[in-house]
C-alpha cells in the first residue's frame, strides 16, 4: 500500500523540524536541530519495509490496555 513515494528519498530539513517542534510546543535547542533532522531522515528508509505487508484485513489499534503487559 504505497503512497506513491519511497520514504528513502525523503529528507527532513532542519527548518521543517524546527517548525514542527514549535507547533507541538516542544523546545528544541537550536544547536541540535540539524542533527535531529538528519537522524529523523535516516529513520525514514526503515519504514519502507512496512509497505510490503497487506494490512487491509487488520483493524487499527485504537487503544492500549495496560493489562496486556502483565
Amino acid at each position: 500500500m504505497s503512497y506513491g513515494r519511497s520514504k528513502s528519498d525523503l529528507k527532513i530539513e532542519a527548518e521543517q523540524l524546527a517548525w514542527l517542534a514549535q507547533a507541538l510546543g516542544l523546545n528544541l535547542p537550536p544547536d541540535e536541530v540539524d542533527a535531529l533532522a538528519a537522524a529523523l531522515s535516516n529513520q525514514l528508509p526503515s519504514i519502507d519495509v512496512l509497505e510490503q505487508f497487506d494490512l487491509t484485513d487488520y483493524p487499527p489499534i485504537l487503544r492500549v490496555d495496560a493489562a496486556w503487559y502483565d
